[in-house]
């Protein structure tokens, strides 16, 4: 991956027990959404639906703000999950 730039999509949720809230970070809405889809199945929420009216684009950081763990995951498979407090 070229960019040296990654975007926060603030994502929030409905699942089978309550609201879900996290943030996917990556370069573009597509991998977004696969991200968040891939997490939420992770947490044993797979049919929860994501759209970019749940996972929306809030702002963009410097990659070399997150951990060389988490920049591996961007360089791997294209971003990373942040979950947050519902």
């Amino acid at each position: 991956m070229s960019s040296n730039t990654i975007h926060v999509y603030d994502t929030w949720v409905t699942g089978k027990k309550g609201r879900i809230h996290f943030d996917v970070m990556t370069t573009d809405e597509t991998t977004a959404l696969k991200l968040a889809k891939g997490y939420l199945a992770s947490i044993g929420e797979p049919d929860v639906p994501v759209t970019l009216k749940e996972c929306q684009f809030c702002h963009s950081e410097p990659l070399v703000m997150f951990s060389s763990e988490q920049q591996k995951q961007v360089r791997e498979k294209g971003g990373f999950i942040v979950p947050m407090p519902a």
